[in-house]
């Protein structure tokens, strides 16, 4: 059954600021947090592996991903989660990357049909260089050429209303991937590839046309308060709302979905001996939507953190019984392949 936005939106404030269920008998309470991207699967993930054992109870905070590396870094997470790498601040103890999990960045639209009334937004087709554009504000208007061009079965349906970008603000592993792709795809449009959005906009600073919002829930907030607006969220969150269709490297407009993220992030195989995954963004695979990502933990190595045991086995629990079990339906995309043998072999290193 489709959930309404209401629901995910109140869902997804609700789980963020309360602790998970775990065992009362449980000796160790290990904590974690950061990216907010796999949220709803990490903690789907720790209520069961708290369920099936009482040696230690797993917790999880979203609080983004440059929090929850710094928070890593300071020892205040016992391991960490996040969708994109260090740039600073890298702990001084040995550690290491691990992908647990992958999934797709939905770019939400709120939209009617000039003519009906209708919700509109999940026939919207964008080319990368279109969706770019609409991203950084330099198309104002839901006519521009370019958008009109990318719809031509929908054109005149299209309303003539400004459109509002709505983006996260602070440090965010969505904002880094979403300018990742930007990035590969416009690269004069977009030059900066870094967690904080507000200051990769071209110029450096937020166009006129934009708001911004804490978390993902916010920004789907802010996308559903006013008629033009679109942002970029995980699909996860974004489940259930009306989403762009992005062209692929075949040509094809494709909605995100765990299977079209699926075909992408099964032919990623460049993952290096750390664990991250250098992205190839422009998989030319039938049904693969583009702008698909891999989230990682951060896992101690070096034997000297507390409960590296529980770490180690709810990071196994995570990729081999978790992800395989209910990631498709949550919106995400268990790791397979190459990445997942790394990942795996990675998992044996956590003390």
């Amino acid at each position: 059954m489709r959930r309404t936005f209401a629901i995910l939106a109140s869902a997804a404030v609700a789980a963020s600021t309360v602790a998970l269920a775990v065992p009362a008998q449980a000796a160790n309470t290990i904590s974690g947090g950061g990216a907010s991207f796999p949220f709803p699967f990490i903690s789907a993930c720790a209520a069961d592996f708290n369920a099936s054992q009482s040696d230690f109870a797993i917790q999880y905070t979203s609080t983004g991903s440059g929090t929850g590396k710094a928070n890593f870094t300071k020892g205040v997470f016992v391991y960490g989660q996040t969708d994109s790498k260090y740039t600073s601040g890298e702990p001084t103890f040995d550690w290491e990357y691990i992908p647990t999990i992958g999934g797709a960045i939905a770019f939400p639209i709120n939209l009617k049909n000039a003519k009906t009334g209708r919700t509109l937004g999940s026939s919207i087709q964008l080319k990368q260089s279109t969706l770019a554009k609409l991203m950084s504000g330099v198309l104002t208007t839901w006519r521009a050429p370019e958008i009109l061009k990318d719809n031509p079965r929908i054109a005149t349906a299209i309303p003539n209303v400004p459109v509002t970008v709505a983006y996260r603000s602070g440090n965010s592993g969505t904002s880094n991937n979403t300018l990742q792709y930007l990035n590969a795809w416009t690269p004069t449009i977009w030059s900066k590839v870094q967690d904080d959005f507000s200051t990769a906009f071209p110029g450096g600073k937020p166009p006129a046309n934009s708001v911004a919002g804490k978390d993902n829930a916010t920004v789907m907030s802010l996308v559903n308060a006013k008629e033009g607006t679109i942002g970029y969220v995980d699909f996860g969150d974004a489940k259930g709302y009306p989403v762009a269709r992005v062209q692929n490297a075949k040509g094809e407009f494709v909605a995100p979905s765990a299977a079209s993220a699926s075909k992408n992030l099964a032919n990623q195989t460049n993952v290096g001996t750390n664990g991250l995954v250098t992205l190839n963004y422009n998989v030319s695979v039938a049904g693969a939507y583009p702008a698909a990502i891999f989230s990682y933990m951060l896992a101690r190595t070096d034997g000297k953190g507390p409960n590296g045991l529980g770490v180690r086995q709810f990071a196994d629990y995570v990729l081999q019984k978790c992800g395989p079990s209910k990631a498709a339906s949550l919106g995400y995309v268990p790791v397979g392949g190459k990445v997942l043998a790394t990942a795996k072999t990675l998992v044996t290193k956590i003390q």
